[in-house]
């Protein structure tokens, strides 16, 4: 356990010594803060509660969907881009450990992320718009929380999916662009097989990364589809995403790497 805790600081370091990782968190605080002053001063909305606002910023998280599967995309991609892998097996970590340990950093990046939203959120509002006002029991603290944790699935399994063809093709960009084609073309493309009646469609990934109508009183994607079946449907695609990405990086000869 403790060489996978040493291998997970290790990664964490890689990413945070990357200026791209600090643009992509300043990018995120910026946009927060950015859409605070604009509901303030330009849409001079009638907000008056830093939970509303906290509640209206959830509409961001696609951000961090977005940096989340740049880096899970360029994890394990860039060890063989920069030639570095050879370097990194041979340390007496397992290969299965090691792929492990990027996978923990990844995960950890998404939390991160969110985190720093749901903070800049909340002192953005708290300055902007105070507590002065009352909240519907849509727009409380724990429903506001239960809402990020229902995105950080989405992102886990968005994120999940870029690592998987990041350890699969030993590209970074087709992992990355794949990832966000689908991140944005899925819902067009799932609505239309929707309207085709096919059945099937409730079996693809992205008809159920989205759990919000489930708890929030929505219609489900097709009709009869439930909670329970979309986590299982998930945890399918978690398994067999990981089990790829496990298979091919173990067995896999980086000899000619």
């Amino acid at each position: 356990m403790s060489s996978v805790i040493r291998l997970i600081q290790n990664e964490q370091m890689k990413i945070y010594t990357r200026l791209r990782t600090w643009i992509m968190l300043a990018f995120v605080v910026l946009a927060v803060i950015s859409m605070g002053v604009m509901m303030k001063y330009v849409l001079e909305s009638e907000m008056n509660h830093v939970l509303q606002f906290m509640g209206l910023a959830a509409i961001l998280t696609p951000l961090v969907t977005i940096f989340s599967v740049i880096v899970a995309g360029d994890s394990v991609a860039s060890e063989f881009t920069w030639g570095t892998v050879k370097l990194l097996l041979i340390r007496p970590a397992s290969r299965g450990k090691i792929l492990l340990a990027k996978y923990i950093s990844v995960l950890l990046f998404i939390v991160e992320l969110l985190l720093i939203m749901l903070i800049i959120s909340y002192f953005t509002g708290l300055v902007l718009f105070g507590v002065s006002g009352s909240v519907s029991p849509d727009g409380t603290m724990p429903v506001i929380l239960q809402g990020y944790g229902i995105k950080a699935v989405e992102i886990m399994m968005t994120a999940t999916l870029a690592f998987m063809i990041s350890t699969v093709f030993r590209s970074s960009s087709l992992a990355i662009g794949l990832s966000i084609f689908l991140m944005f073309m899925s819902g067009p493309i799932v609505a239309v097989l929707v309207q085709l009646r096919y059945d099937w469609v409730k079996y693809l990934l992205f008809a159920n990364t989205d759990l919000t109508p489930y708890l929030h009183g929505g219609k489900p994607v097709v009709p009869g589809m439930t909670l329970g079946f979309s986590l299982a449907v998930l945890a399918g695609y978690w398994i067999v995403f990981y089990a790829v990405s496990w298979l091919l990086f173990t067995k896999r000869d980086v000899a000619g790497s």
